[in-house]
This record gives structure tokens, C-alpha cells and sequence, in this order.
């Protein structure tokens, strides 16, 4: 039998999970009888579970109105990619000489391979770039920076993921992928890290000319 504290996680993954899909969009109400019931969970975990996404900024609680999901605002798209103009490049200098090689043969091989192709599963594709920055984070070897840009990240994802992004505009961020594993193989850090900086621009960019779109 489980504990509360580990229904409490089972509770809040389902929900953040949700969130992060977008299966749940910005501004649904949630109701914590209906998770209650599609976990077979009592109300307790899910409770406690709500108040710590809410504390993470997944969640709002609006008084006598209800449990809503988040919006994402213009400023948050600004948010999320000023961390990561700031420190994304201070974790890849951290990261730069434990970065496995054939974990970055890996990563170029299936870049190049998305590269080729001529459609693009969206999915398999996003997985593979959180991979990528995931694997540079973990290399830092830094627990702080882990724990705060997983949260970041997390939040990015959920952006990509409510977002139409253009096929031509995932082809090149493949292709900035590609030039920045190219830079690290060859360890050139500064180059590494001018293009990872590029990536970054061009990836905010690319969000905010397509904020329209989002289902915000």
C-alpha cells in the first residue's frame, strides 16, 4: 500500500504531466474530484499535490471560483528565455570537458537524421532536444543548476508543446543543434557557446513571432 507521500507524487506527476502536454491548456479548470476519481486516489494527495504546483507556478487557485492551470503570458516567454540567455551558457562552461563523446556522436547522428527528413515527428523531435540540454545540464555536475533548470525547462516544454511552430523553423534549430555539438567536439568552447546563444535567441524569437498561435 502506498504512503500519502508517494500518492502525492503519483498526483502531482499526472497533473503536471498533463499541463506540460498541454492536455490540459492554459485556463481549464481542474477539478480534484475528477483526478480523484481517474486515480483512484482520495481527495488528500491530490489537495496536497495542487498546492505544490501551484507554488511551482503550474497551477492558479482563484478564491470561490476554482483550480485553474496557468496562463503563459508574454512575460513568462520572456521569463523562461532570460534564464536561459543567463545561464544556459555558465552551465555549458561548467559542462564542457565531462561531455561524453559518444553521447554526442549519438545526439548528431539523430539530428542529422531528423535534418533529412522530409517530415517531422514532433514529438520524437522535442524529446531529443530536451535530451540534449539535459545532457549538457547533467554534465555541469551541479545540483543547484539542475534542480532550477529542470524547472525551467520543464516550462519551456510546455511552451513548445501549445505552440505551432513552422516546419522550416524546426529544421533550424536542428541545424543549430548540430553547429553547436560541432563546436564542442572540436573543443572550441567559445564557439560552443556563441551558438548555443544563438540557439537560444533564435528559439525566443521564434516563440514570440508565433505567440498568436498559442492556445494562451
Amino acid at each position: 500500500m502506498m504512503d500519502t507521500n508517494n500518492l502525492k507524487i503519483k498526483a502531482y506527476n499526472y497533473i503536471k504531466n498533463k499541463i506540460i502536454s498541454g492536455v490540459y491548456p492554459p485556463n481549464q479548470k481542474i477539478e480534484e474530484s475528477e483526478i480523484s476519481n481517474e486515480l483512484n486516489f482520495s481527495r488528500t494527495p491530490i489537495r496536497e499535490a495542487i498546492n505544490t504546483l501551484k507554488d511551482e507556478g503550474w497551477i492558479t487557485i482563484i478564491p470561490r471560483k476554482g483550480i485553474f492551470v496557468s496562463e503563459i503570458s508574454l512575460k513568462d516567454i520572456n521569463d523562461i528565455f532570460q534564464v536561459r540567455e543567463t545561464i544556459e551558457p555558465i552551465i555549458l562552461r561548467l559542462a564542457f570537458e565531462n561531455l561524453n563523446t559518444q553521447e554526442l556522436d549519438d545526439f548528431e547522428k539523430a539530428f542529422k537524421k531528423y535534418d533529412k527528413s522530409k517530415e517531422i515527428n514532433s514529438i520524437v523531435l522535442d524529446e531529443k532536444d530536451n535530451d540534449f540540454h539535459n545532457f549538457i545540464l547533467y554534465a555541469s555536475k551541479n545540483k543547484f543548476l539542475i534542480n532550477m533548470m529542470s524547472n525551467v525547462y520543464e516550462h519551456n516544454q510546455r511552451l513548445r508543446n501549445i505552440s505551432k511552430q513552422k516546419l522550416e523553423k524546426r529544421k533550424e534549430a536542428i541545424m543549430e543543434h548540430l553547429e553547436i555539438i560541432n563546436a564542442i567536439k572540436t573543443k572550441d568552447i567559445e564557439r560552443a557557446v556563441e551558438n548555443l546563444n544563438f540557439h537560444i535567441i533564435e528559439s525566443r524569437n521564434n516563440f514570440l513571432s508565433c505567440i498568436g498561435n498559442l492556445k494562451i
